[in-house]
């Protein structure tokens, strides 16, 4: 999801090849074949085809989606699931696990990047013409929300905006973090679209990028100056990720606090879990999922805890009462202890020790179980120091 204050849309926690020709009387939104009265829908039959090529993409930051779309092994995806990853791999629908993974193309303007793995025959889904594309068509969008592998949601082409020069296609098909890289598909089977990132606190509000730029991009690409991203092996994700995992959601004031936590801890030396996209705003940002989503995959990120933040402001009659709330859960989900400060000044004029700011109720658990330095552990804790 797009420089959406991270949220990705990434997770933390992945044989039939389809021709991209048309016949020439084909109408350029071609029309799935109907099946049997009463049986499958054309959805089905399309899904049927195209799943073989959507593929899982797991980095040491998260899960997210892609789709191929050459035999060779090209695969597409989105410029910010790659962006900071360190080590990758790349699992088929069919359960192959491809861990040589090599970087051809990432282009944060219009957020898509383009993979090798080193395979031959592979399935592929045809592109369409994303100039055809119309408000109010129907399209399918397939992933990995939350690592749910080969998910489908259906929805409409909502709008055709502009979004920082990039020409974007809203849909009200649901994404959730995960579905970053996944292919948007018309009526006719084509891949119109890339997910890429969403509006938060929004109902479907999700953006794809117009396959027309990937097709562009596709005969540039070149093997020469392909990165090769370490291998990612099956690890216990605990030895991955340590320390606290900070996210919440909130009133305008959020990101500000949200930022500031991140900064104070930081310079405290805890160990923050949360990688790149994680500490700002867009689909791949895991600061804006519920709590009780954030709560079920805590234990797969590898976080030691999880600080949940939550910033509520109502206007007075001369000015604006800010309440931040903190939860603070071990690996289990267990809490360990909350806090609570309202004030007039949430930031600003407050000092670390003011009576009623919210940096004076955080400041007293820093350096305790929940948000331990990153050198060593204080007496007392479950494990021993480092």
């Amino acid at each position: 999801m797009r420089s959406i204050g991270v949220v990705a849309l990434g997770l933390l926690l992945s044989p039939f090849a389809l021709t991209q020709e048309k016949p020439a009387s084909a109408s350029p939104t071609a029309q799935p074949q109907s099946t049997t009265e009463g049986s499958a829908t054309g959805w089905a039959e399309i899904v049927g085809r195209i799943r073989p090529a959507v593929v899982v993409i797991e980095t040491d930051n998260a899960l997210a989606s892609g789709f191929i779309v050459k035999p060779d092994g090209i695969i597409v995806t989105n410029h910010h699931v790659v962006a900071d990853a360190k080590a990758m791999a790349v699992k088929l629908a069919s359960g192959e696990v491809y861990r040589n993974v090599y970087l051809l193309s990432s282009d944060p303007i219009d957020d898509l990047a383009f993979l090798k793995i080193e395979a031959v025959d592979l399935p592929t889904i045809p592109l369409g013409n994303s100039n055809n594309v119309h408000v109010g068509d129907e399209v399918l969008l397939v992933g990995s929300p939350k690592g749910l592998e080969q998910t489908v949601s259906n929805g409409l082409i909502s709008g055709i905006r502009l979004d920082e020069g990039v020409r974007v296609l809203q849909t009200s098909a649901a994404a959730s973090p995960g579905s970053s890289g996944g292919p948007l598909l018309n009526r006719g089977g084509e891949a119109v679209g890339v997910m890429s990132f969403k509006i938060v606190n929004g109902e479907n509000l999700n953006f794809t990028i117009p396959i027309n730029y990937v097709r562009g991009k596709l005969d540039t690409l070149s093997l020469s100056n392909a990165k090769a991203f370490e291998s990612l092996r099956n690890q216990e994700p605990q030895l991955q990720h340590r320390g606290v995992w900070v996210a919440g959601h909130g009133s305008a004031a959020f990101q500000e606090i949200f930022t500031d936590v991140l900064d104070i801890l930081g310079g405290a030396g805890v160990e923050i879990a949360n990688n790149g996209m994680q500490k700002f705003t867009n689909t791949n940002i895991d600061g804006y999922m519920p709590l009780s989503s954030l709560i079920e995959v805590l234990p797969k990120t590898g976080a030691d805890s999880l600080l949940y933040i939550k910033v509520e402001q109502r206007s007075g009659l001369d000015s604006w009462a800010t309440t931040v709330y903190f939860q603070c859960y071990d690996a289990t989900g267990r809490i360990l202890w909350n806090e609570k400060a309202t004030d007039v000044m949430a930031n600003g004029e407050n000092t670390l020790f003011h009576p009623k700011g919210w940096k004076s109720k955080l400041a007293p658990h820093i350096g305790k179980t929940g948000l331990m330095p990153k050198q060593g552990q204080q007496e007392g804790s479950p494990e021993p120091k480092k």
